[in-house]
């Protein structure tokens, strides 16, 4: 036997026509023509079939009796092993409790639909969900909805029989209470009262679209995560009509979490309420990274004193590769609330997208990091370092500060590396790239320039701090013990922007010309550009005569604080 769905569609081929909507959709139109009979209290006849669910939450389980109770008699198909058999019904036609019929062939179990027959009012929908279709590019679900009591009434005799086909215990009450509630005309009010709402749905479903499809646009256009973050939340509250909406990015191992919340505007004091916000979302994020299941905190249809300061929220973690990475949360102010599929189901859509947009960003971010830096040291790599020395010579240019560059050499590296093995080596140029971190600033710039080479950018620092850093480097090397080796001992040519150089290349040639002469001088040392190595550009004002506010303040000895490379 066919379903009602394709009955239907046979036998009044030119009174319906079938549109495509999502399962979400179809679910929230199923609950619309219901809210018909709870909200009229229409003691009409409910018919209805659900899609097999192993599982039920409560308040599907709550819907059913409520509607099985408002009704004057309701009948639901349900399949072998669904959840709503779990529940302490009656199946029999004594007292207004809904009554379930078993259905027996598996291959309506992707069928859905509810008919309403009474004497005032008379509704159907029905839909079919077609697994060859699945992956198609339309997607969804084909349904068929129409307030005509003609084809109701073909509904109910199709029902009628079917029932009886089946051997239904119930099949004489079934045929009874459709006797009595063959459908005569249908109520304008209340037809009005659905397509109403058949409308709003339809405009919230638009807007909805618009969220994700500017949520999309902002992560194709960006790979930083904070604005992509700011723009979901936004988006996410406004198509939602939330009062609060919230997300967290766990960080990567020795990160900080990335955090971004949307407040509607003129909602309370924005202090008090980021504090709950955050709370919430600290404890519903522990609560998603244990469980990975959605958490759906619904309002009360009768809210008392007791109740008003509910607030309705629901909560998706963000998942990628079986691994947490943060949630997304949103909360209502209205104590009334109930969240509908629909809106769930935009909430994994987004946090599905951003979890992606993470991942990416992340990934970009590794493979940058691994094209500008030394995978064996950390260090910037020569590339880096030429881009960051030019930088820093433009701002140097403009502020019209010095800057001076560092080179070093380990002495004898190479007797190193053939004497305890290339092994030691990279030990040693890994402890030496630890001292460059722990020794500079964070405004310095210490890279790998090639083989046993590193270089050293120091903003803001004339020759005489510059020397000072040199020394102090010169001395940490000296003191520093390779496991298998001992101890080595580096060479350091010093060379400073503009005593000493005009651009980024001669710059280098300058330290390069005082790192030779370290080196030929017996190693272990630290020394500048002779005086007839200073190379000016056309234009150049000359070291004495710089501007009046900019003087270098040299340190006593080597053992000054790095307040004395900056210049006043």
């Amino acid at each position: 036997m066919h379903s009602l769905y394709q009955a239907l569609l046979t036998q009044h081929a030119r009174q319906l026509t079938s549109v495509r909507c999502a399962e979400q959709t179809i679910a929230q139109l199923h609950r619309y023509f219901e809210d018909v009979v709870l909200e009229n209290n229409l003691a009409a006849l409910v018919i209805e079939s659900l899609p097999m669910q192993a599982e039920r939450s409560l308040r599907d389980l709550a819907r059913v009796r409520e509607v099985g109770r408002a009704a004057n008699k309701a009948f639901f198909f349900v399949a072998h092993g669904d959840a709503l058999h779990d529940l302490p019904l009656r199946t029999n036609d004594q007292n207004r409790e809904p009554i379930l019929l078993k259905r027996e062939n598996s291959e309506k179990e992707a069928e859905r639909f509810v008919v309403i027959a009474d004497a005032r009012f008379s509704a159907l929908l029905a839909s079919v969900h077609n697994a060859e279709e699945e992956d198609s590019e339309a997607g969804g679900d084909k349904v068929i909805w129409t307030f005509e009591p003609d084809v109701v009434y073909s509904a109910l005799e199709y029902l009628m029989a079917r029932v009886t086909a089946e051997g239904q215990l119930q099949a004489t009450a079934f045929a009874s209470s459709v006797r009595a509630s063959m459908p005569k005309a249908t109520s304008l009010q209340l037809t009005v009262s659905v397509t109403t709402k058949l409308a709003r749905l339809l405009q919230e479903q638009a807007g909805r679209e618009i969220a994700i499809n500017r949520i999309a646009t902002a992560i194709r256009n960006s790979l930083e995560l904070d604005s992509v973050l700011q723009t979901t939340v936004n988006e996410v509250g406004t198509a939602l009509s939330a009062q609060h909406c919230a997300m967290r990015i766990e960080g990567e191992p020795g990160q900080e979490s990335l955090t971004n919340c949307y407040f509607r505007d003129g909602a309370g004091n924005a202090d008090a309420e980021e504090q709950e916000l955050l709370a919430d979302l600290d404890a519903y994020s522990v609560r998603l990274a244990g469980r990975y299941k959605n958490y759906v905190l619904d309002g009360r249809n009768d809210p008392d004193s007791n109740s008003r300061n509910i607030h309705p929220l629901a909560a998706v973690p963000l998942i990628y590769q079986k691994r947490f990475m943060g949630a997304l949360l949103v909360r209502s102010d209205d104590p009334t609330r109930v969240w509908q599929e629909n809106e769930i189901l935009l909430l994994q859509t987004v946090a599905d997208q951003v979890t992606v947009a993470v991942s990416h960003a992340r990934l970009f971010a590794q493979m940058q990091q691994q094209a500008l830096t030394d995978a064996l040291t950390g260090c910037f790599n020569r590339r880096s370092f030429e881009m960051q020395l030019e930088r820093d010579l433009h701002m140097a240019t403009r502020m019209r500060l010095p800057l001076s560059l560092i080179l070093i050499d380990l002495d004898n590296f190479k007797n190193v590396n053939d004497t305890y093995g290339h092994e030691a080596g990279d030990v040693a140029l890994r402890l030496l790239a630890e001292g460059l971190r722990d020794e500079l600033r964070g405004v310095d710039t210490a890279a790998r320039y090639g083989g046993e080479e590193f270089a050293v950018i120091l903003p803001q620092a004339g020759t005489d701090g510059a020397f000072i850093v040199a020394e102090r480097l010169r001395r940490r090397i000296e003191q520093m013990e390779v496991p298998g080796v001992g101890h080595i001992t580096a060479s350091l040519g010093i060379a400073t922007f503009p005593q000493h150089a005009s651009s980024r290349d001669t710059l280098v040639v300058a330290a390069d010309r005082a790192l030779y002469d370290a080196k030929n001088t017996g190693r272990n040392c630290v020394c500048i550009p002779p005086e007839d190595a200073v190379e000016m550009s056309e234009g150049a004002a000359p070291a004495d005569e710089m501007p009046a506010h900019t003087e270098v303040f040299p340190a006593d000895n080597a053992e000054a604080s790095d307040s004395s490379l900056l210049v006043s």
